[in-house]
Formats: structure tokens, sequence, C-alpha cells
């Protein structure tokens, strides 16, 4: 499932993907959503995104070592 998101004046995309996944190592999804938008920088503000869900082996892939064999 995806949502959208409207980006404030300053947003980047590494902070926002920390916002919304809780690292930016998963800028790549907000990207791959968003292709149009690759050229900027730091956002204005009114800017949709599309936001998508975070797959199941990315977010584990995150976990902290002793977490994932748990």
């Amino acid at each position: 499932m995806e949502w959208e998101y409207v980006t404030e004046q300053g947003d980047t995309w590494d902070v926002l993907a920390a916002d919304i996944y809780g690292s930016e190592k998963l800028v790549g999804l907000l990207q791959e959503a968003n292709p149009d938008y690759l050229g900027i920088l730091y956002f204005p503000a009114g800017v949709i995104l599309t936001i998508p869900d975070t797959p199941k082996q990315a977010s584990s892939a995150l976990d902290s070592p002793w977490k994932r064999n748990a």
C-alpha cells in the first residue's frame, strides 16, 4: 500500500527516509517511487511524493544482528 506526503520547504531525500522508515538507508525506496523528482536536492513546499511501504526484507535487514536470528 502506498500513501502520499506533501513536502515542506527544505525537505531532503535522506531526512525524509529517516523520518518515514527510520533509516536514511532506505532512501532508494522513495526515489524509485518518485523518479520525476530525482534532480531535487532540497524540496520546495507542496511537492506530492508517493511513499511506498517498506518491504519486509528491507526492514529485517536493518535490524541489529542480534535481532535477525531471534
